[in-house]
């Protein structure tokens, strides 16, 4: 895990699944995570001895672990210890190897929210594979209203693919959502891609090597 790498916990007796970060560690002996923000009387909650499920990705695959708190620190630190993990498993999500790269994009959203009108946004692709990509975008609060758009929400890109002539034309749902302060990071399952996306798609892969 990296610094400050995005986490999802869950503590045994309490039912909620809970972001954390990753905060630093001593090579076996502890792991220092975050106290989530959210979470209601964390003294009752967060005590030496209790069991923890940890959760988060890292290049594709989800890893997960079990472990005790060793130790919690409240104010002013909000941070607590758990013992670091003998074994952490891995389930790989993808089933196309991507391709790791900066693409300027184009994306549009179709959200019932505001009426099935089509929002539009400049962002950047960040991995690509012949089943999905990982797109990133600004968050602007004033746009979305009510929030970001929905798991399984419609999503268009327009990209240009360097050594591939004319613009490609991408489909597909939305499979996870990551959100800062002023960005979203969106998972992107492509919907099945035929003629000119699929060739325009696959030489781009093949440039590359991917395929």
């Amino acid at each position: 895990m990296d610094f400050n790498t995005v986490l999802q916990i869950q503590v045994d007796g309490y039912p909620q699944r809970m972001k954390s970060h990753f905060v630093g560690r001593e090579e076996g002996r502890y792991i220092i995570l975050k106290i989530p923000s959210l979470l209601k009387n964390p003294a009752e909650i967060l005590t030496k001895g209790k069991e923890v499920t940890v959760r988060y990705v890292h290049q594709g695959s989800v890893y997960g672990f079990r472990t005790p708190i060793v130790f919690v620190e409240f104010e002013p630190l909000n941070i607590f210890f758990v013992k670091f993990p003998r074994t952490i498993e891995d389930h790989n999500l993808r089933t196309h190897k991507r391709f790791e790269c900066s693409l300027p994009a184009r994306l549009e959203f179709l959200n019932q929210r505001h009426k099935n009108r089509k929002l539009q946004f400049r962002g950047f692709v960040g991995d690509i594979s012949k089943g999905g990509c990982r797109a990133t975008i600004k968050y602007d609060k004033q746009e979305w209203g009510d929030g970001p758009p929905q798991i399984q929400s419609i999503v268009e890109i327009y990209l240009a693919l360097p050594g591939v002539e004319g613009e490609l034309y991408l489909k597909g749902s939305l499979r996870s959502l990551i959100q800062d302060d002023c960005r979203l990071t969106l998972g992107v399952q492509f919907a099945e891609l035929t003629g000119k996306s699929q060739a325009q798609l696959e030489k781009f892969l093949a440039i590359n090597r991917i395929v």
